[in-house]
């Protein structure tokens, strides 16, 4: 299995996209299995000849020769999901950052993420343009040609409120900022701030809230692994707290957790394989 992460190199595309990452499985490779765990990024996975069966929090991603391409969106995964992989596999996929793909669609982003895997096809050339990207085998020149593409798609998108809220939330001084307190800062009503997360962030803004926490103990942990426990629990009100969060968003207590997560290149993906 290879797989291989990149930050984008265009600064317009550095603003909307965390980065991108390519896996390839070649046909004689044994099954894959890994965990993978909520995340704030909105994330747009591209595979050629393939085709994906959902079940409750499993997907299945099997190689099919008959089939052409398949592009999904996820936003709005608040669970572990087990992910399967049969067979050869081409697959390139696009981390935005939160409000990122806004940028780059002419619809709210629920209008796109009805279901728990739905296909994405923003474009009428989206599906032929993904084909010719996946079809290019040296990787660099695979993830200039798609940075190009998104280049070619960005269109204004302002959601002040949103872009507020956001800055606040992600502030590492603000991890237990309550909602209450941010509805007084913004002027809006926590009603308000609801339908704005639905309509382009696809959570509610307490769902947000847990995973930042729960992604800044991960980033805590890997930047230091002889840190005691407590330190991955300081923007946690206590100790049952953590436990809580940590279960509900991996099924694993943090010291399990811990024990078994891998961190890929730059860290931006985090898998248990199983």
């Amino acid at each position: 299995m290879i797989v291989k992460t990149y930050k984008p190199e265009n600064p317009l595309l550095k603003r909307y996209i965390e980065c991108f990452y390519i896996l390839e499985i070649n046909s004689e490779e044994k099954p894959i299995t890994y965990l993978t765990f909520p995340n704030i990024y909105t994330i747009v996975t591209v595979s050629e000849k393939t085709i994906t069966f959902v079940n409750e929090n499993i997907i299945t991603i099997k190689h099919c020769p008959s089939s052409s391409i398949e592009s999904n969106l996820v936003c709005n995964f608040n669970e572990p999901v087990l992910v399967k992989y049969e067979g050869k596999i081409n697959e390139i996929t696009t981390y935005f950052k939160p409000l990122g793909i806004n940028t780059f669609i002419k619809d709210n982003l629920k209008d796109y993420s009805e279901g728990t895997f739905p296909d994405f096809n923003p474009y009428e050339d989206y599906k032929n343009v993904m084909t010719g990207i996946l079809s290019i085998k040296d990787h660099s020149e695979k993830i200039r040609t798609l940075e190009s593409y998104w280049v070619s798609k960005i269109r204004p998108f302002e959601d002040l409120l949103l872009e507020n809220v956001l800055s606040e939330m992600l502030d590492a001084t603000n991890l237990n900022q309550s909602m209450t307190e941010l509805s007084h800062k913004t002027g809006r009503s926590r009603t308000t701030i609801n339908k704005h997360f639905d309509q382009h962030i696809c959570k509610t803004p307490s769902q947000f809230k847990k995973i930042i926490r729960f992604r800044a103990a991960i980033q805590s942990q890997l930047e230091d692994k002889n840190k005691i426990s407590r330190s991955y629990n300081l923007d946690y009100f206590d100790q049952s707290h953590m436990i809580r969060d940590f279960k509900r968003l991996t099924g694993f207590t943090p010291k399990v957790f811990f024990s078994k997560i891998k961190a890929f290149e730059q860290e931006q993906i985090k898998w248990i394989f199983v």
